[in-house]
């Protein structure tokens, strides 16, 4: 017992001094991360918006938007415009496509083109009709610099798997997933010809973590991440930038069956407020919410809670959205 005892009595001051280093190195950890997440925020989304990138010259004159006739695409598209670009929108409604290339050619420099393009994303089952797609964006070619993967289809409204219509399950492959490949696999060759180009895919911050209520459109989401990941490591060679945008939620008709989303606040911006934000990223980040408050909840996230913290959050805030979501 006196030899325990004294061995005891040796370590003591080793072992306090043990974990006086140990916490010493573990909180100068802490504060480096949390310093560099924190000048990684200012260069992003505040240095971003006072030395701007002229991105005609550093990728084409050209920027083809899908789902570009409502939310976010049309912001894309209408401000994309207002920099001195050509636009190609796609839409899936004629009236709507044509009220939107009415809109945006306002805001076309003299000179600048708009070509729109009626594409239905969730009904294309044969590839001849993305040959069609391919063909009628031939003619611009090597004028093309920017590719905005927005089209995008979200869930009626939170719910259990089993109690989605069998069509939204559908709707979230074809759109989501299907469409995003297929337009990156027509428009990539043209920026590997031309040797430069942009791609941004928009995924969503569902994609984060776990989401229950929102496990299709999340899992959608995060095969957007992997795949944006995976091309931007494969085409940098050819000066090609991937982009891949996590946003939380925005005021757009996606998040029209709730109340409580379509109250516009800091943390829920509009489509104009969120996008030119996120232009403003391009270059600065390869990985962005594209807006500094979602980029901030999602570093607070990522360092500090743990995954099945945030999803059992997360779920129980889906479900009061659910069981405060409009009639459908």
């Amino acid at each position: 017992m006196d030899a325990t005892n004294k061995i005891k009595e040796y370590l003591n001051p080793y072992l306090h001094i043990l974990i006086l280093t140990v916490g010493a190195l573990v909180s100068f950890a802490v504060v480096l991360i949390v310093v560099f997440e924190i000048f990684k925020g200012i260069r992003v989304f505040i240095w971003s918006r006072i030395l701007k990138v002229d991105l005609i010259s550093r990728y084409g004159e050209y920027v083809i938007v899908t789902g570009a006739t409502d939310g976010i695409g049309i912001e894309f598209a209408k401000q994309f415009a207002q920099r001195g670009h050509s636009i190609v929108i796609f839409g899936r409604n004629a009236n709507k496509l044509s009220a939107a290339k009415s809109l945006i050619s306002r805001y076309l420099y003299p000179g600048k083109k708009i070509i729109s393009i009626q594409a239905d994303f969730n009904e294309i089952y044969d590839n001849n009709i993305y040959q069609k797609i391919e063909n009628q964006l031939l003619e611009i070619k090597g004028k093309t610099g920017i590719l905005v993967n927005n089209a995008g289809v979200f869930l009626k409204k939170p719910d259990l798997y089993l109690n989605l219509d069998e069509d939204e399950v559908f709707a979230n492959v074809k759109v989501n997933i299907i469409a995003v490949l297929m337009m990156t696999r027509i428009v990539l060759p043209f920026m590997v010809s031309n040797r430069k180009g942009l791609i941004i895919n928009v995924s969503s911050l569902a994609a984060f973590s776990v989401l229950p209520s929102f496990g299709v459109y999340g899992a959608s989401k995060k095969f957007v991440e992997y795949f944006s990941k995976s091309i931007e490591y494969e085409y940098k060679r050819y000066n090609i930038d991937v982009q891949t945008l996590v946003p939380a939620y925005i005021i757009t008709k996606m998040v029209g069956w709730s109340n409580h989303l379509n109250k516009p606040s800091v943390l829920y911006p509009s489509a104009e407020v969120y996008v030119k934000s996120a232009i403003a990223t391009i270059t600065r980040s390869n990985h962005t919410t594209g807006y500094w408050l979602h980029g901030l909840f999602y570093t607070l996230n990522s360092l500090f809670v743990p995954s099945w913290v945030y999803t059992l959050l997360t779920h129980r805030y889906n479900r009061y959205l659910n069981t405060s979501s409009k009639t459908l």
